[in-house]
């Protein structure tokens, strides 16, 4: 286009941007503007799938992992693997049939562990999936990056819509200053912004988190380490103590020594990172790098969630999330209402579900979606983009349970001085964070900004 001011040509040139398929012609009539996130590169190329499979292609030249083949055949109602994918730098946002989603109208994008209907062609030419990378915009920590993503001005985050046809509008990524892992993250229905990706911050004895980037921002290091007994004595049960455990089964943190039975049981970290790039996962209970690490009570809320924090309803001041994150707050209700404190409730019943109460709601006990007409659809928005829940399972006594079919999520709230509040969730049940259990079984952890 050219034009001319004070007798000097001006002279503006627009780059357009076509797929390599689209027919050489002279178009005219109508124009259509994308817009595209600055922070997404264009991925690779389209790739064959396996007649019969599913297959889960990495789409990005430097990311780590392989993916098996998951059966599946037309019109098959299949749940999506979690990804064993990660790209430094990137969060990983879910799953594309499209290798071209960033500019593809017809793309489509599905959470991490969502269930589909295979399409028609599956059993004869497969179907491919493609991860879809977010590259990261800045740092977790950074509270004027989280407040422009998140707010509401010109750069902020699009509110995802409840029925998990979100484009990348809704979504971004941000990468923790602690150990530079990079989490895709959203702004849910609730118009909060939320991790979508659990939590791997390496839960090993032998990190400390530096003052700097200590989530309680006091000042202090916290070690994240699960016998707390060396310097923590708050912590610890006393042998005459009314609530007993033996050796075998003592949590993690309330050891009254610093034996092997007190160390490592509610931590599976190996199985979900070191071991990603040899492992081959063709089922949702194989190794993968999304499930994230698992974390007891006391390690999760940083060393804060003591025997002794036992006030129901009272949730800790810090835990494990980045500064500016923090756990969703869980607790028991005894009347529905908007403006609560309790974050997965409000996600789950006042956004995702339209305030809509449990058909089977009870104030006198725990309220939760249970094999009502609610729980299936409620728990699938969960699991879908970008929301992006997984059947993450849990670990109890250093074994893993359950993964790849049911989801649990510590809240940063107590219940009792050995219980706290859970995000649980399967095919028939969800609890929005008003069920509780022991606060020594090692479970994934999502964050959410703290304003």
């Amino acid at each position: 286009m050219a034009a001319s001011l004070g007798g000097v040509k001006l002279t503006t040139t627009y780059a357009a941007y076509i797929s390599k398929t689209q027919p050489a012609d002279t178009y005219s009539g109508q124009v259509i503007y994308k817009l595209v996130h600055p922070s997404n590169e264009e991925p690779l190329s389209p790739q064959a799938a396996t007649p019969g499979c599913i297959n889960y292609f990495a789409n990005a030249s430097n990311a780590i992992g392989t993916m098996g083949c998951q059966s599946a055949t037309d019109n098959a109602s299949v749940e999506l693997l979690a990804s064993n994918f990660s790209r430094t730098g990137y969060g990983f946002a879910g799953w594309s049939d499209a290798y071209d989603y960033v500019t593809n109208f017809s793309a489509h994008f599905y959470g991490p562990q969502e269930t589909i209907t295979a399409p028609e062609g599956t059993t004869a030419n497969g179907f491919s999936l493609y991860a879809v990378w977010v590259k990261s915009a800045g740092n977790l920590q950074d509270t004027d990056k989280v407040a422009e993503l998140c707010g509401t001005g010109t750069n902020a985050l699009v509110t995802a819509p409840t029925d998990g046809t979100a484009n990348l509008s809704s979504v971004s990524a941000l990468t923790d200053q602690r150990d530079n892992q990079t989490y895709a993250i959203a702004k849910l229905a609730d118009d909060k912004c939320w991790m979508i990706e659990n939590l791997r911050l390496d839960d090993s004895a032998t990190l400390t988190l530096a003052n700097t980037n200590n989530p309680l921002n006091d000042g202090t290091n916290v070690t994240l380490k699960h016998n707390y007994t060396d310097t923590d004595t708050s912590n610890t049960l006393s042998a005459t103590s009314s609530v007993a455990y033996n050796a075998d089964t003592a949590p993690d943190g309330w050891c009254t020594t610093n034996s092997a039975a007190c160390d490592d049981q509610s931590r599976l970290r190996t199985d979900n990172t070191a071991n990603r790039a040899t492992n081959n996962p063709n089922t949702n209970s194989s190794a993968m790098y999304s499930y994230g690490n698992y974390y007891n009570w006391y390690s999760a809320t940083a060393g804060r969630g003591t025997y002794g924090f036992s006030t129901n309803n009272n949730s800790t001041a810090g835990d494990l999330c980045p500064s500016g994150w923090r756990l969703p707050k869980g607790g028991n209700k005894t009347r529905i209402e908007s403006n609560d404190d309790n974050d997965f409730w409000n996600l789950i019943v006042d956004a995702l579900n339209g305030g809509t109460n449990p058909a089977n709601y009870d104030s006198s006990t725990y309220p939760y979606y249970n094999g009502s007409t609610e729980a299936g659809p409620v728990a699938a928005k969960l699991r879908s983009y970008p929301n992006n829940y997984l059947y993450s399972g849990y670990v109890s006594g250093g074994s893993l349970n359950d993964r790849g079919s049911y989801g649990f999520y510590w809240s940063s709230t107590a219940n009792t001085n050995i219980n706290a509040y859970y995000l649980y969730l399967n095919s028939s049940r969800v609890s929005p964070g008003t069920y509780n259990v022991y606060k020594y079984y090692g479970r994934a952890l999502r964050c959410i900004a703290s304003s």
